[in-house]
């Protein structure tokens, strides 16, 4: 309803107040005034005394009631013209206020209603992802408590077997009675190889001193064989002497003869010295049967 619309209608109204105020100061009573309520008590002297305080309480709130008419009746008949226009004024601008508060209302309404609807919304949104989440919380819950079932189950398995083990040890008396007798092996094995280092080291000295032995038997050989070869060549170079002295004439004929005898004659001399220089010591089976051993 605009503001327009309404003047018509207040006009009417406040015509009707009108003679409504007009009627009820036409019907208007004098109203009872305090005097009047003790000179009718004073008068009624054997009533009054049998009425009760509830019937006196009645008349002065009656009073009272009648007082309050009175001041209303009087404040309407002060109103004038210029009253009821002013009146009119500003009920014309309370009515363009009321209107336009009722548009800022319907505007305020609208937005309400669109928030409402998109709050709406977003909780039934909300409500499925909720739903959805609890779903996978108590799945997750499930898979949970039955993987706790079946790692009680394992563990529970895993600690019968690890006491089953444990008792088939019998407090690990056959693994120490094993590692004893490796320890006594290994300490037998370490002696023995104690013990073939020394025959090692009594090889090694022996065969150095055999080595020893047989270079200075090899250098007194070479010696005596130099010995030899040179006593040997001087008897045959005494011996060509000889002979090239009693046959000084047959010398230059066969001069070229000599010569390749002599070249001869050295060559198997220088064979049968280095032969004998060559020949290697005999094997010693002491020798042979340690490196058999090593």
């Amino acid at each position: 309803m605009t503001g327009k619309d309404s003047h018509p209608q207040h006009r009417h109204r406040h015509r009707d107040r009108a003679k409504d105020t007009v009627q009820s100061a036409i019907d208007l009573k004098p109203p009872i005034s305090f005097d009047q309520l003790l000179r009718r008590d004073r008068k009624s002297p054997l009533t009054g005394r049998h009425e009760s305080p509830s019937q006196q309480q009645r008349d002065i709130e009656e009073w009272q009631v009648q007082q309050q008419i009175q001041q209303e009746r009087e404040a309407r008949a002060r109103v004038t013209a210029q009253d009821v226009e002013k009146l009119k004024a500003e009920n014309e601008k309370r009515e363009q206020e009321l209107a336009r508060s009722l548009k800022e209302v319907e505007d305020m309404g609208m937005s309400s209603t669109r928030q409402l609807d998109d709050t709406y919304y977003a909780i039934l949104e909300k409500a499925s992802i909720l739903r959805s989440t609890v779903a996978s919380l108590q799945q997750l819950a499930d898979e949970s408590r039955r993987m706790h079932q079946q790692f009680k189950d394992d563990s529970g398995a895993l600690e019968t077997d690890t006491r089953e083990n444990l008792d088939h040890f019998n407090n690990f008396e056959e693994q120490e009675k094993t590692i004893n007798e490796l320890v006594t092996k290994l300490q037998s094995s370490k002696d023995e190889t104690n013990k073939l280092n020394e025959r090692l080291e009594k090889a090694r000295t022996r065969i150095e001193t055999y080595e020893q032995k047989q270079e200075a038997h090899r250098a007194k050989r070479r010696k005596q064989w130099h010995a030899v070869g040179g006593t040997l060549l001087g008897v045959v170079l005494l011996v060509v002497m000889a002979l090239l002295l009693r046959h000084r004439r047959d010398v230059a004929a066969q001069m070229g003869v000599v010569g390749q005898k002599l070249a001869a004659a050295g060559d198997v001399v220088y064979g049968a010295g280095s032969n004998l220089t060559k020949d290697s010591p005999p094997e010693d089976p002491y020798l042979r049967q340690l490196f058999d051993e090593l």
